[in-house]
């Protein structure tokens, strides 16, 4: 291989077309890039988003002679990139069943709507440790905030995804923690003491290093002065990207940065200098998401430093070798011709899978049945009426409320909270049905408000189901019961209701595992 070649393996690229237009194929053919990663810019339909990626393959293969990686953001939840149906549960959904089982399969299941249309990477899972009610940026995104948990699952979820050939990128080393402020928008510090950190964020990290060489793993551009005095972003950091990764914790995968074209990386240097000092440091592949002149500045500036000296040939090597490794294991591009089709409509979808995924919600529920802590009374406390014989029910999701209908076994009254609706007279409207339990669904800020505006003497007949991100609803005090999904699941009125008996003999009123 050339120099130039050779340069082209250490990019993960990205692009505004649908299509390999006849300037995109100029930029594969000049540059040679080795990954490309899509957005929801880039996909149509499952029928454009497969053609889209066999032209990647064939033009990639047809310049370089190698395969490429083509990766994605398919986390779950609210990053979700590909149509499928039911929607995929958010990891804080996976998180709450602690099933190591349910962890593995949806990677798995994942993994195979990916290969179906043409993916061989995907940028997930999550592995930082969050607390769900922190206000983090990462919110839903974490499997939790015990790294434990976070550990186990996130290994078994990739483990799913490397069942699927498709190579796991766990993210964002070495762990964002419950800060708020968002590194696509700024330079962020992460001010933990090494002890926290090796106590709680390097935990899941740790863990998934012992998956072997057929992995990746993304580096944070978070600051971190307790792994590097000097104060570099991880992604431009040795003491975290040689020392800390590939020394104390032996690492053997691939080490790619996050966007370099994002605000905490740019505000800090121009992004060919950005890709050449992150190389240098420790990374094998370095991401620019958009604009072929700035990319192609960054090729160029890579392959003179290579010429020049100044970036080793034998470092340029070491790292191939890496990326070659990677690409070997995940280059079954065609699906297995024995496996059926997992295209339905306009959808992706299979019986497996959405078995999982109903799994996941009914351990949801069962999660939010238990307790956050003991009763502290030792008298045995009584237990309450369970049955009533009307409910209404309120939701942004008429879904929600068919489903509801359907299981509820009882009497329902219901309103559809349209986009414009009023608080007020959602309110006046429960009143007037003289339901003794009313269900309401929360998804966004707008429904979240309706349940906080309700009277005290209200909130005592509500029971509120949350399946949005956790800090739309953190004071739960005051009403009948508290419902933290977190998952809005099209089966989640129709759980809710089969279990509403359960859920109304509890003891207590507020359930989570956090």
């Amino acid at each position: 291989m050339t120099v130039e070649e050779k340069v082209g393996q250490l990019f993960i690229v990205g692009f505004p077309q649908k299509t390999v237009t006849p300037d995109l194929e100029k930029f594969i053919a000049a540059n040679k890039p080795g990954a490309f990663l899509l957005f929801k810019r880039n996909i149509l339909s499952v029928e454009q988003i497969r053609n889209l990626n066999t032209l990647l393959y064939r033009t990639s293969f047809k310049y370089s002679k190698l395969p490429p990686l083509i990766s994605i953001d398919q986390e779950g939840g609210s990053v979700s990139r590909l149509p499928i149906y039911p929607a995929p549960p958010n990891a804080l959904a996976i998180g709450q069943t602690q099933s190591p089982l349910l962890a593995e399969e949806m990677g798995y299941q994942t993994g195979l709507f990916l290969r179906e249309v043409g993916f061989n990477m995907n940028l997930a899972p999550v592995l930082d440790v969050t607390d769900p009610l922190s206000g983090s940026f990462i919110g839903v995104r974490s499997f939790g905030s015990d790294p434990d948990v976070v550990s186990e699952l996130g290994v078994a979820y990739s483990k799913g995804l490397l069942k699927a050939r498709v190579i796991p990128t766990a993210k964002h080393f070495p762990g964002t923690g419950n800060l708020k402020a968002d590194p696509h928008l700024s330079v962020v510090q992460n001010n933990s003491s090494l002890e926290a950190l090796k106590q709680t964020d390097l935990k899941p990290f740790e863990a998934y290093a012992k998956l072997g060489d057929k992995i990746a793993l993304m580096l944070s551009h978070l600051i971190y002065p307790a792994l590097d005095k000097s104060r570099e972003p991880a992604s431009f950091s040795k003491p975290i990207a040689q020392d800390l990764l590939r020394g104390e914790m032996k690492y053997k995968g691939l080490v790619i940065t996050d966007d370099l074209q994002m605000q905490g990386s740019k505000q800090l240097l121009r992004p060919e200098v950005a890709a050449l000092k992150a190389l240098q440091s420790g990374a094998d592949i370095v991401m620019l998401t958009w604009s072929f002149a700035d990319q192609g500045k960054a090729f160029e500036h890579v392959r003179k430093a290579v010429h020049s000296g100044d970036f080793k040939e034998e470092l340029l090597n070491e790292k191939l070798h890496r990326i070659l490794t990677v690409k070997a294991f995940a280059n079954l591009y065609r699906k297995n011709p024995s496996l059926p089709s997992l295209t339905q409509g306009l959808t992706l979808t299979s019986k497996d899978y959405s078995e999982v995924e109903a799994n996941i919600l009914d351990q949801n529920l069962r999660t939010s049945l238990i307790p956050r802590s003991l009763p502290g009374k030792k008298e045995p406390q009584k237990r309450k009426v369970a049955s009533v014989h009307k409910v209404c029910v309120l939701a942004p999701s008429s879904a929600f409320i068919a489903s509801f209908k359907k299981s509820a076994g009882r009497s329902v009254s219901s309103k559809y909270l349209t986009g414009d609706f009023s608080k007020d007279l959602a309110a006046e409207w429960m009143t007037s049905t003289k339901c003794p339990v009313s269900v309401i669904a929360i998804t966004g800020p707008k429904t979240a408000a309706l349940v906080k505006s309700l009277s005290p003497q209200e909130k005592k007949s509500v029971i509120v189901v949350n399946l949005g991100a956790p800090k739309l609803l953190t004071k739960e005090k005051g009403y009948l019961r508290v419902l933290q999904l977190y998952f809005n699941h099209t089966d989640s009125g129709q759980k809710v209701a089969q279990h509403l008996d359960d859920i109304l003999a509890s003891s207590t009123t507020s359930y989570v595992l956090r």
